[in-house]
């Protein structure tokens, strides 16, 4: 099952950047700029969705649509449940890296049987 505690985590603490760069070729093009991590809006195409930094939650400044990581892998044409597959273990590498193992990214948390 997938909880509420890992969507959370994806959603807030899987930062967008490491999103969109893993991605890579597949991903919105993007840039850093004045500080914030800006990316091609899925929505209407324009380089203007900034990432918040506060909240990790990017914002179009063109079309005025949010997007958080599972809504960009869905916009990027992967189903639900293989979408949060995938970001949680790019989650769970993230943590590892910073050296935090948190509860919510363990691979007890998904269960897709």
């Amino acid at each position: 099952m997938i909880t509420r505690e890992l969507l959370r985590a994806i959603r807030n603490d899987l930062p967008m950047k490491l999103t969109v760069t893993r991605l890579g070729q597949h991903g919105p093009i993007s840039k850093q700029s004045d500080g914030y991590f800006r990316f091609q809006c899925p929505h209407c195409k324009e380089l203007r969705a900034t990432v918040n930094p506060k909240n990790n939650l990017a914002h179009c400044f063109c079309c005025q649509k949010n997007t958080n990581n599972i809504d960009l892998m869905l916009l990027q044409g992967h189903d639900f449940v293989p979408a949060v597959t995938i970001l949680r273990r790019w989650l769970e590498d993230y943590r590892d890296d910073l050296g935090d193992p948190t509860p919510s990214a363990n691979s007890d948390s998904l269960q897709t049987s």
